[in-house]
């Protein structure tokens, strides 16, 4: 059967699948998906390849079933090896897991997580009509002119060939030839030895304009503290107080881009440069010495956490309203981040700017801390708060204005991508 969407789902959420699949034909898409379009006599694993193969794009009905599935993870593997556009559509609210994320981590989401679900799939039907009226269905690739194309599957060599008049035709070529692998070994390697060269230039270059030793490290700025989340913990001590701040191993710095004029953080209006603005914003946080000072009002004890914030590899992806980046963060000496964090622009309900120490007191009492109270940090610094429903970023800057900026980068991205702010 002739088909535009994969059904990738688990076993155990067929009634939800099933309802995807409905409403999706309802609205004149083409489906696949199992056991209802899997022929009799056929093998489960060979009927899967050919659907995913003939299809035009994946639906992924995201769980937690199917994140701890390793059949859907094949399934994924498999579309993504084939070029197959990926939209996953979460049931629940839960992560993939780092066998998916590798996969599906930089592509848009759809969230059914409040009820109705019609409502949702409704929604899924149209931006899938969009996705198709894109798209035109990609010819097999043609075979390198004198090299041989690998027979299909069951079929004798010799059989079939292409132009021949005989037999059934042969399946696309899935496997590059001897010469395309010796071009791609040698384009790669002379990549590589670029990226040597580069790196050992600016490498010596960086050395040559460190201060000299001794002399104190300049402060940069902070990454994002994704809070509330169990894994980094409260920003306060628990009752004492924590090891001095010399045990903080070094973190090399990061060069900043020059200032913005502030009326370039508008974005002029359009997308792609607001987006721009926000990635050029949160890439110049790079990494930021700072000590937060506070109480403990249960029993009056002060408390002091030296911290590094580090953020890497922002990435503002305008056609997924995503911003994605790296972050890491040291706590009095211990590691206590390293993870790739990301939001999704439509998604945020309310961007905020205060002072850093106000929002950690915040976000003690998220986590379950409310006796920790920041009082001040040192240096000063301002926060920028992403919030989305159920969870938010936050991003401390040591320049207020740099703040500033971001926010208005990112509340007219919110709304150019279809978000509303409730501030």
């Amino acid at each position: 059967m002739a088909h535009d969407v994969f059904i990738s789902h688990s076993a155990k959420d067929k009634v939800t699948a099933d309802a995807v699949c409905a409403m999706l034909e309802s609205e004149g898409i083409r489906c696949w998906i199992a056991p209802r379009d899997v022929l009799p006599s056929m093998e489960w694993g060979e009927a899967i390849i050919d659907a995913i193969e003939e299809c035009r794009m994946m639906v992924l009905v995201f769980t937690a079933n199917a994140n701890a599935s390793p059949q859907i993870r094949r399934e994924v593997e498999r579309a993504v090896n084939r070029g197959v556009a990926i939209l996953p559509v979460r049931i629940e609210d839960v992560l993939p897991g780092k066998g998916l994320e590798y996969f599906i981590g930089n592509v848009h989401w759809l969230d059914a997580l409040n009820p109705p679900l019609e409502a949702h799939l409704k929604s899924l039907a149209g931006t899938i009509k969009i996705v198709l009226a894109r798209t035109v269905p990609g010819a097999p690739p043609k075979p390198v002119e004198g090299e041989k194309q690998l027979p299909a599957s069951g079929q004798r060599s010799g059989e079939g060939a292409p132009g021949s008049g005989r037999g059934r035709e042969s399946a696309p070529r899935r496997f590059w030839s001897t010469r395309t692998w010796t071009w791609a070994a040698g384009t790669v390697s002379v990549l590589l030895l670029g990226a040597v060269f580069i790196g050992v230039h600016f490498t010596s270059h960086s050395v040559a304009t460190n201060p000299p030793a001794g002399a104190p490290a300049p402060v940069g700025a902070p990454n994002p503290v994704f809070t509330p989340s169990p894994a980094g913990g409260p920003v306060g001590p628990e009752a004492s107080p924590l090891p001095a701040p010399a045990t903080i191993p070094a973190v090399p710095k990061t060069a900043k881009p020059a200032a913005k004029a502030p009326e370039a953080a508008a974005g002029n209006g359009t997308l792609p440069a607001t987006m721009r603005d926000i990635q050029d914003e949160l890439s110049s946080i790079g990494t930021v010495n700072f000590t937060i000072f506070g109480k403990d009002t249960a029993n009056g004890s002060p408390y002091q956490n030296a911290t590094i914030n580090q953020i890497s590899d922002v990435v503002a992806d305008a056609a997924q309203c995503r911003v994605s980046y790296h972050w890491k963060v040291w706590r009095n000496g211990t590691s206590v981040t390293d993870k790739n964090s990301w939001f999704l622009l439509h998604d945020v309900t309310r961007v905020l700017v205060e002072p850093l120490n106000q929002y950690a007191s915040h976000a003690n009492v998220a986590a379950g801390h409310p006796n920790l109270v920041a009082t001040s940090t040192a240096p000063p610094l301002t926060a920028l708060v992403v919030q989305m429903p159920s969870w938010f970023n936050e991003f401390p800057f040591t320049n207020k204005a740099s703040a500033d900026r971001a926010a208005e980068a990112v509340t007219q991205a919110v709304r150019l991508c279809g978000g509303h702010l409730a501030n």
